[in-house]
């Protein structure tokens, strides 16, 4: 830790040089401290609004540190900054025009592909029970106006949660429906026989 002096109008600052070993004196004509940065206070709630996750210290964190670090897990939302973590602000700038890059090729598209596997509810079985809305991750289920569940397709992201928590197995995955699954897991069954 620094030790810090004033003689006189001389101030003196005594440090540790790592690479001596040795205590080193310096004589700095302006001496400025940093300040400790803490994370917004509004960041859990924000968190679970849009449903990111965050870091053991409250800021958000990214999807993937080195093949996706301005993504989240969630699509559409982006990192930078201090919302990352206390960094000097040509680390802030470096990450925000990667950030907005990334944004600029979504928005500069004419048409998005979503995922082939995706939730598809059946209305008829669907009791609106909400099991669906509170465990997806993605924030891709909601109800319409007859009370039921119902996709938003552009952000399912076919985890196959929903269909598994549902209760009265209203939620199937498009292209593994149970019927396919089974049909599968028979011909496997088949071969094996064979």
């Amino acid at each position: 830790m620094p030790e810090m002096a004033l003689d006189g109008n001389t101030m003196k600052v005594l440090v540790d040089d790592i690479m001596l070993g040795d205590p080193v004196q310096l004589t700095p004509d302006i001496l400025v401290l940093s300040v400790g940065i803490r994370p917004n206070e509004d960041n859990v709630e924000l968190a679970k609004m849009c449903k990111v996750p965050l870091s053991k210290d409250k800021y958000f964190l990214e999807a993937h540190m080195k093949l996706r670090p301005v993504d989240f897990a969630t699509s559409g939302i982006y990192l930078a900054g201090l919302a990352h973590w206390p960094k000097f602000i040509d680390e802030s700038i470096a990450q925000a025009s990667g950030a907005a890059a990334r944004a600029m090729t979504v928005i500069s598209r004419d048409l998005l592909e979503t995922e082939a596997i995706i939730s598809v509810i059946d209305e008829e079985k669907c009791t609106g029970c909400g099991s669906c809305i509170e465990i997806c991750p993605f924030n891709a289920i909601s109800k319409n106006e007859a009370g039921k569940a119902e996709v938003t397709v552009a952000a399912c992201k076919g985890c196959g949660n929903c269909a598994a928590s549902c209760p009265e197995n209203a939620i199937s995955m498009k292209h593994y429906s149970d019927e396919q699954l089974l049909a599968e897991a028979m011909a496997a069954l088949e071969e094996v026989k064979i």
